[in-house]
């Protein structure tokens, strides 16, 4: 599903509700998956010059919705930043604001500032991951 995903925390500290709706958010392919036994929300878009996929946002581990409305959901999870190839970064509590845009990506982001790149969107579902 193509979606605008606002994120309600930085490093684990909820933002004010200001800061939220300031925030244009990520647009691009809400995915879910697992990896082993773990649970992970993923959004991503398709690199235009070769066509691989972008992480745009580091994945939402252990996701669980909290409300659904018409048009999107919150979900609240684990999200671990980057941290050294020999040490993980801190994980903190993230919850996001997902907003349903449509099953194919937007020609033009509909929202001034919306960060985007350009992309065909699928279905969410769920596959095993590695």
């Amino acid at each position: 599903m193509y979606s605008i995903i606002r994120q309600f925390r930085t490093d684990g500290i909820r933002r004010t509700e200001a800061e939220i709706a300031a925030d244009a958010g990520f647009a691009g392919i809400v995915g879910m998956s697992l990896a082993g036994t773990t649970r992970q929300m993923t959004l991503s878009a398709h690199n235009t010059e070769d066509g691989a996929t972008v992480l745009l946002l580091p994945p939402l581990y252990e996701p669980q919705l909290l409300s659904m409305h018409a048009d999107g959901m919150i979900v609240r999870g684990w999200q671990r930043l980057s941290g050294s190839k020999t040490t993980p970064g801190p994980t903190y509590l993230q919850e996001w604001l997902l907003t349903f845009v449509g099953q194919q990506a937007l020609q033009r982001p509909a929202v001034q500032g919306v960060r985007e790149l350009s992309s065909m969107a699928s279905p969410l579902q769920l596959m095993q991951g590695e």
